[in-house]
């Protein structure tokens, strides 16, 4: 088994990832938001590309029971009933609903995954639960970071060095990539400070100039849900037991 990691959308070819099995990254917030809302009983979340796509899907669905959810550069989508924060996802707002999601890199990530056999969602959230189901499937596997328009993202790539120590530990002949093993390393050397660094990094900064810091508290909890998200289908729903394929 092979680990390779994508630090950002720009890098990513149908080549790298095709037939693999992928985890894709967003940690602030779009991967942490969807984990949450399926978490929190939502039926499922459908990611779209833009705005305009995620009310182009809506106006198909029953108002009735489908939440659109979205942000672009971290503001909510006008008049849109959820933005990208995980603490709107509550089982009142989401429960039993279709969530329509559009963000400015989570989403768009996604959605450019295809090409992968298996497509999981991760974060900091659900990272043994997904680092297992990952390694249930024997496959080369890649960490895709979504970035922040179309460059690296700390958090993601923090986040990618957990990942990779996780599976390293469940598997220590496990063959990485030059840039697994970087940012593995990264992740070490870092990981007593993580909520300091991740604080003060680009995202973090925006994250609190808009009044979300509860959200970067909230987004670097590990194992704070024992799911497994799997996007099949055009949508996001939650995999309920290992089906090798």
């Amino acid at each position: 088994m092979f680990v390779d990691v994508i630090p950002s959308p720009k890098d990513l070819t149908p080549q790298k990832i095709y037939g693999k099995t992928v985890i894709v990254l967003d940690i602030f917030r779009c991967t942490s938001t969807i984990i949450t809302a399926l978490a929190n009983g939502a039926a499922e979340v459908v990611p779209a590309f833009t705005p305009q796509e995620a009310l182009s899907i809506l106006a198909r669905k029953d108002d009735r029971s489908t939440v659109s959810a979205g942000e672009f550069l971290g503001i909510k989508i006008e008049k849109f009933d959820l933005g990208n924060s995980p603490l709107e996802f509550t089982e009142e707002n989401i429960g039993g609903k279709t969530v329509i999601l559009a963000t400015t890199n989570g989403t768009r990530a996604i959605r450019s995954c295809k090409p992968a056999k298996n497509i999981f969602i991760g974060s900091f959230l659900n990272l043994n639960s997904v680092c297992s189901r990952a390694l249930g499937y024997h496959r080369d596997t890649v960490l895709v970071c979504a970035g922040t328009r179309g460059n690296i993202a700390l958090e993601d790539i923090m986040c990618a060095g957990c990942y990779v120590g996780e599976l390293v530990k469940a598997e220590p002949d496990m063959k990485l990539s030059e840039l697994a093993r970087t940012f593995f390393y990264l992740y070490e050397y870092f990981k007593d400070n993580l909520y300091q660094m991740l604080r003060t990094c680009r995202s973090g900064i925006r994250l609190q100039k808009l009044g979300y810091q509860k959200d970067i508290d909230f987004c670097l909890q590990k194992n704070r849900y024992k799911i497994v998200p799997i996007y099949r289908h055009n949508t996001i729903k939650l995999s309920p037991s290992l089906q090798l394929t």
